[in-house]
C-alpha cells in the first residue's frame, strides 16, 4: 500500500503513575433502569526505569486494540489505545479508546478487539461492540467506548505526563493493527524529531512526532511506547514519498499531551446513557470549515498572458460556510482575513510548497467565533478546438464572509 498522506492503517518500574478524572461525572442507565453515575479517570505517568523488551510489551500490548469500521458499503481497519475507563456499579464497566479520526471517519458501526495475555502466555482476543464518543479531524483524533460485563477488567495505557519533555533518540516501540490482521504486531525505533511541522493529506499542517519505527496500512491509531510503557504519541501518519520525493522511515505520530487533550475534550462534552451516545463530543473552538485546497498554476486572465502558481479551494460539503458561495466549482484563493489581520496569499516566493504550508498555517488557526473573510477569483475554463482546454483566473475579485461555528462531527 502506498503511503502517501495519511494512512488508514496505519528491571520494575519506579514510574510514579496516577490518575486525574474528567470534569463532571457521567451518567447511564444500566439494564433494570437503574440510573448509576461514575467518574472517568485517565491515567498519565511521569515514566520510570527501563522495562527488558519482554516485560514492557507484555504490560503495554493487552492496552492496544484493533479497531474495524463498518458502513453500508465498506469495511477498513485501524487501531485504538484504551486510555481508561468508568468503574460504576450494576451492569459492568465503560471504557475509552483513542484513535485517530481517520479510522472512524464515514463509519457507521464499530467493533474493536481486545487482546489478553494469561499468565502462561496464551493470547485471546475479545470482539467488543463500540460506540463512537467523539472526533475532531482537525487534530485526527477520535474516542470509541465500549461496556464490557460485570467482573471483567481492561488494561489501560498511562499518557507520559508531559510529552515536551521526550527527547530525540528516545526508544520507543510501535504497537497496532498493520494490514488490518497482524494485530498486537510491534515495531522498534527512536524518536527522529519531537515536533515537526507536517501537511497531512486531509488535514493540513499538524506538529508531530517523528519516528523510524515501521509504520504500516492500519497501524493508524495505535501507540507510540517509550521503554518504560508510557504512551508518548498516538501514531496517525507514514510515508514512501513525501513532497515529491522517495522516503523511507519518515513515519508520524500525535504527540500524547495533543493527544490526551483532544480525547478528554471529546469524552468531556460528549453525552450518553444506556449503551447509547446521545451527544457526540467534541473540542471546544475547533472551527467547521469544510474547506479542501491545493495548488494549481493558471492562466492569469483570457489572453494567456501570463501565469501564476495559484491556491485553489473548493467547498468540501454543504455544511461548509463557504458552500453557499462556491457551489460553482473550485476558487482561486487570494487572501485570508481573520479577526481583521489580513492575510495575503497571492503571491508565494517559495512556489507551491510554501504556499500551501502558508494557507494551511492559517486556516488551522481559525477557531470557533473567528470572523472570516475569504478573497477569491473564480477559476474559468476556455476550450480549444474539440479536446483541450485551459483554466485562467476571472477578472472579477468578490469576497465572502462567515464567523466560524463549533465543528462537531457527526457521521
Amino acid at each position: 500500500m502506498k503511503k502517501s498522506g495519511l494512512i488508514k492503517l496505519i528491571a520494575s518500574a519506579a514510574a510514579a503513575v496516577f490518575a486525574f478524572s474528567l470534569a463532571g461525572c457521567s451518567a447511564g442507565i444500566a439494564a433494570g433502569g437503574e440510573v448509576r453515575e461514575y467518574s472517568v479517570t485517565i491515567a498519565q505517568t511521569e515514566g520510570g526505569a527501563e522495562l527488558s523488551s519482554a516485560e514492557v510489551l507484555e504490560k503495554i500490548r493487552p492496552t492496544v486494540v484493533d479497531v474495524t469500521s463498518s458502513s453500508e458499503t465498506a469495511v477498513s481497519a485501524g487501531s485504538g489505545v484504551i486510555i481508561g475507563g468508568a468503574v460504576g456499579s450494576g451492569a459492568g464497566s465503560e471504557y475509552f479508546i483513542v484513535t485517530n479520526h481517520h479510522v472512524i471517519d464515514g463509519g457507521s458501526s464499530f467493533t474493536v478487539d481486545v487482546l489478553d495475555i494469561a499468565d502462561d502466555g496464551t493470547e485471546t482476543t475479545t470482539a467488543y461492540s463500540a460506540l463512537l464518543v467523539g472526533g475532531s479531524q482537525k487534530r485526527d483524533i477520535a474516542v470509541l467506548s465500549v461496556t464490557v460485563p460485570a467482573g471483567v477488567t481492561l488494561k489501560t495505557a498511562a499518557f507520559i505526563a508531559d510529552s515536551d519533555k521526550v527527547r530525540v533518540g528516545t526508544e520507543v516501540y510501535a504497537i497496532g493493527n498493520p494490514l488490518g490482521i497482524l494485530g498486537g504486531s510491534v515495531t522498534h525505533g527512536i524518536v527522529s524529531a519531537t515536533k515537526r511541522d507536517v501537511n497531512v493529506g486531509g488535514i493540513g499542517t499538524m506538529t508531530l512526532m517523528q519516528t523510524d519505527a515501521l509504520i504500516n496500512g492500519g497501524n493508524s491509531g495505535g501507540g507510540l511506547f517509550d521503554t518504560s510503557g508510557a504512551l508518548v504519541g498516538i501514531i496517525n501518519s507514514g510515508y514512501d514519498t513525501y513532497n515529491d520525493m522517495q522516503v523511507e522511515g519518515l513515519n508520524f505520530a500525535i504527540p500524547a499531551n495533543d493527544a490526551k487533550y483532544a480525547a478528554t475534550s471529546l469524552i468531556n462534552t460528549h453525552e450518553g446513557q444506556g449503551g447509547t451516545v446521545t451527544k457526540y463530543g467534541y473540542v471546544e473552538g475547533d472551527a467547521r470549515l469544510d474547506v479542501t485546497f491545493s495548488t494549481a498554476t493558471l492562466y492569469t486572465d483570457a489572453s494567456l498572458s501570463g501565469r501564476a502558481v495559484c491556491l485553489v479551494a473548493a467547498a468540501s460539503g454543504t455544511e461548509s460556510p463557504l458552500y453557499p458561495s462556491w457551489t460553482n466549482g473550485v476558487k482561486a484563493v487570494t487572501a485570508i482575513t481573520v479577526n481583521g489581520t489580513r492575510h495575503d496569499l497571492s503571491v508565494s516566493s517559495g512556489g507551491s510548497y510554501a504556499l500551501t504550508q502558508e494557507a494551511n498555517k492559517i486556516i488551522s488557526a481559525v477557531r470557533a467565533g473567528d470572523g472570516v473573510t475569504v478573497e477569491y477569483r473564480d477559476v474559468l475554463s476556455r476550450q480549444i478546438g474539440f479536446i483541450s482546454s485551459y483554466n485562467y483566473l476571472g477578472s472579477e475579485l468578490k469576497t465572502a464572509s462567515f464567523t466560524a461555528e463549533q465543528y462537531i462531527y457527526e457521521p
